[in-house]
């Protein structure tokens, strides 16, 4: 068969970590699955500044980079210079503190220091020498002057820095910024100049896309891009959902509201000018483009997800106890990811595959509920004494009252945050859970975290949400795994419900598992994307 050539358009910020992006995980499970088509090729069109998060993502896939042709503009606009040289200077100022503050030389001097004093201590304590007295003290006498002309410098340094920050002298744009800013001025104008740079580089990409008259139809796989439609090629775009019009006072709310709006209105300027659709499930196809945008059904194409197994990567085989090889590979991985927890500096004092703790690996937006499962937890811990921590993977500062919830209630030694997993690190946490829990109130397609946590030996719980019951169509399976994620107390009581019958849930959801969902494998997802870019094609 000919080989046939299709376009994947991609134009996010360069901001973006795609390895910590929903999307971005779609994105990489669909190229590794497309591999395995000989007849088919996809060639990635996409900023410059995408190459190292792309990188990044395919190697935390075990994607081979090069594999895939990537096309750019070849060169980048003024304000994409200036934004690149603005955040290596940043790099760099980071970096060195990290060094100064911490990370490097100061840090393990300190500890080397900490260590030997305490070694010291230790031993003097525990000899019975006579002589060991008369040596601390002639130790002590020795060591004086240093520690003092050591102290002395310390103490100097400490004025100096001081009086030069009391009395150094002040510019008047100094004083004048928060003046100005103080209604938001520089903010905005900083956003609108970033905003500039992407639709300018977005526009670009897509006068690159026109070039290539060998690619037969170009995909999406987000309405994040208007640009995107100027492309003269036959087009499909991908909209897995338009939360905003679910959660429109929860996004107005956040201190980004306003370019949320923006966001907003450019998927709105996406939508209305794209051409074909395809989303996850027949939920956003109906509810939001047909009814909310007006398009017509025939435009648009429902293609869910193919199981999204993490056993692969942490299984291991040929040992007389392959589970229990498997729990202690994971614990490994699990070490590396509670290192990155990003509220709780002592986090790794829990790594243990013993450790009981609920799992919910998703970002923290005003659908995903945080909240809810925040106070469910809660009041499990004030009225039960609740055993279990709880491990999320959002990046907890960027929601005032998640913020506002764990401080007013200390939940840092039991609430963990846990930043840019890989694959295994994830799949391990997946594996070592206790429960995995995913109150969202709204997706595009059935959450990834039921086959994730089942294909791992693990059990799970979720929102009662119109995508889910999509796929989860026994009823039994649906009544255990399903609740209200509107109520805390009954998220509270639906994990409490789980505990108790662990294995009996997760005996009743593997069979559902391995009956419906396990065959449906990434590569006939990627099929049916191929057989809606050639039905694209030849219509236009």
């Amino acid at each position: 068969m000919p080989l046939k050539t299709f376009g994947i358009y991609l134009a996010y910020g360069p901001r973006i970590d795609l390895r910590a992006e929903g999307l971005g995980r779609h994105l990489a499970e669909f190229l590794r699955a497309s591999t395995h088509f000989k007849d088919v090729r996809f060639v990635i069109a996409a900023p410059q500044w995408l190459h190292s998060p792309l990188e990044e993502l395919f190697e935390s896939f075990d994607l081979d980079f090069t594999t895939f042709e990537l096309i750019s503009p070849k060169h980048t606009s003024l304000l994409g210079l200036l934004y690149g040289l603005r955040m290596a200077i940043g790099d760099r100022k980071t970096k060195f503190r990290g060094k100064i503050y911490g990370k490097g030389y100061l840090r393990r001097a300190k500890n080397f220091i900490s260590m030997v004093t305490k070694s010291c201590i230790l031993a003097v304590a525990k000899s019975r020498n006579p002589f060991t007295p008369l040596l601390i003290i002639t130790i002590g006498i020795t060591a004086l002057p240093l520690a003092a002309v050591v102290a002395c410098f310390a103490l100097v340094a400490t004025v100096v820095v001081r009086l030069f920050a009391k009395f150094r002298p002040r510019l008047r744009i100094v004083k004048l910024t928060p003046y100005l800013n103080r209604n938001g001025l520089f903010t905005r104008i900083g956003h609108n100049a970033y905003r500039f740079m992407c639709d300018t580089e977005a526009a670009a990409v897509a006068d690159e896309a026109n070039k290539r008259r060998d690619i037969e139809a170009w995909y999406s796989p987000a309405a994040f891009w208007p640009e995107f439609n100027q492309i003269k090629a036959p087009r499909l775009m991908c909209v897995p959902d338009v939360v905003p019009i679910h959660f429109p006072v929860g996004f107005a709310i956040q201190e980004s509201g306003d370019r949320r709006m923006q966001d907003f209105k450019r998927m709105e300027a996406a939508i209305e000018g794209g051409d074909r659709f395809v989303t996850y499930s027949r939920e956003v196809k109906n509810k939001t483009l047909v009814n909310r945008f007006h398009i017509e059904p025939d435009r648009i194409s429902a293609i869910p997800h193919g199981a999204n197994r993490l056993d692969q990567l942490i299984k291991i085989s040929g040992f007389p106890d392959n589970d229990r090889a498997t729990d202690t590979l994971s614990a490994q991985h699990f070490w590396s990811a509670l290192s990155k927890t990003v509220n709780n500096n002592n986090a790794t004092w829990y790594a243990s595959k013993d450790l009981g703790f609920l799992f919910y690996a998703s970002q923290i937006r005003p659908n995903k509920n945080i909240i809810s499962l925040l106070r469910a937890y809660n009041d499990l811990r004030r009225s039960q004494n609740f055993p279990y921590k709880l491990l999320m993977t959002g990046e907890w500062r960027e929601s005032d009252s998640v913020v506002r919830f764990m401080n007013e209630n200390r939940l840092h030694n039991d609430v963990l945050f846990v930043r840019r997993l890989n694959e295994r690190e994830l799949a391990s946490c997946y594996r070592l859970a206790t429960l995995a829990v995913n109150p969202s109130l709204a997706e595009g397609g059935m959450p990834f975290t039921f086959t994730e946590a089942v294909s791992v030996g693990t059990p799970v719980i979720m929102a009662d949400i119109p995508v889910s019951r999509e796929i989860i169509t026994d009823a039994e399976v649906a009544r255990r795994t399903f609740f209200d994620a509107l109520d805390y107390k009954g998220i509270a009581k639906a994990i409490t419900d789980a505990l108790t019958d662990r294995e009996g849930l997760f005996a009743l959801q593997r069979d559902f598992y391995d009956r419906h969902l396990v065959s449906r494998s990434w590569k006939e997802v990627v099929g049916e994307y191929v057989l809606a870019l050639e039905n694209v094609a030849e219509r236009c």
